[in-house]
């Protein structure tokens, strides 16, 4: 008879976020036990998690594998609905954009630089993600006072809006007021917007071209003697914290969930010191 596993391995064998496979422990899905503090699954009870159908499930990495199939076909029904099942079965907003939605895109990209697809290939999966997201971003506004408002932008010459569009809704669902500048924008006119917000809580800057990191340290010097908030710097772009932070005084994050993480320890920080 096998031994159980831990929660972190099932989730990994799952192809799902820890906090995915502890929400299908929570609701019944996933039958669990304790075992000294810590969730332990039986390989027999993973085995008829995996058995169910299709459609009531996101299973691993193969419902990513089928939203991307219909991103590169332009599908925003086909595609929504994929994801509205994950929904309905207890993925929550969060796994629907971090563990569906994102992990499909950066297939779609992995398959532009293998030469798989074309160019236009992958614009129409971006587009296709974009309304995709538009239709979701009611189901994840969060109600109730604000946390504080976050600017975000993507560099000057840097054409693609995806990334800020992903972070702001999962920023939204996590209570904070978020003001999306968009893609390709200039150093100045992040400047200019942040002196327009009141109490500014941080500035979120996201950059994927690998090409560009004169003007990515142009940027982060500028707002960091303009803006008197803290500078979150992540991206495609990077490889590394050390990467980032190499490139100017900023707070480095390498993934979305990183970046939600500082954005919630700079609201406890400024919540402390404001008592």
């Amino acid at each position: 008879m096998s031994e159980p596993i831990s929660l972190n391995e099932a989730a990994e064998q799952l192809g799902v976020h820890y906090m995915t496979a502890y929400r299908y422990v929570r609701t019944g899905r996933l039958a669990a036990h304790k075992d000294g503090g810590q969730w332990r699954v039986e390989t027999k009870d993973l085995t008829a998690f995996l058995s169910e159908p299709m459609g009531a499930i996101p299973r691993g990495e193969l419902l990513p594998g089928l939203i991307e199939e219909r991103l590169l076909a332009g599908d925003e029904n086909g595609t929504y609905q994929l994801i509205e099942n994950a929904m309905a079965s207890g993925a929550g907003p969060e796994e629907a954009y971090l563990d569906l939605i994102a992990p499909a895109m950066t297939e779609v990209g992995m398959r532009w630089s293998r030469g798989e697809v074309s160019i236009a290939d992958e614009h129409v999966a971006s587009s296709t993600a974009l309304r995709v997201i538009s239709r979701l971003g009611p189901r994840v506004s969060s109600r109730g006072r604000t946390k504080g408002i976050i600017v975000l932008a993507t560099v000057a010459n840097d054409f693609h809006y995806l990334p800020t569009a992903l972070l702001r809704d999962l920023l939204r669902f996590r209570g904070f007021d978020v003001q999306d500048l968009g893609a390709n924008t200039p150093a100045q006119s992040i400047v200019d917007r942040a002196r327009t917000v009141p109490d500014l809580l941080a500035i979120g800057l996201s950059a994927t071209l690998p090409d560009q990191e004169e003007l990515i340290r142009d940027t982060i010097s500028l707002l960091s003697r303009e803006v008197a908030v803290p500078v979150v710097v992540g991206g495609s772009a990077f490889t590394d914290d050390q990467h980032i932070l190499s490139l100017g005084e900023c707070m480095p994050s390498t993934s979305a969930h990183q970046a939600l993480e500082i954005f919630d320890a700079i609201h406890a920080e400024r919540r402390a010191t404001s008592r």
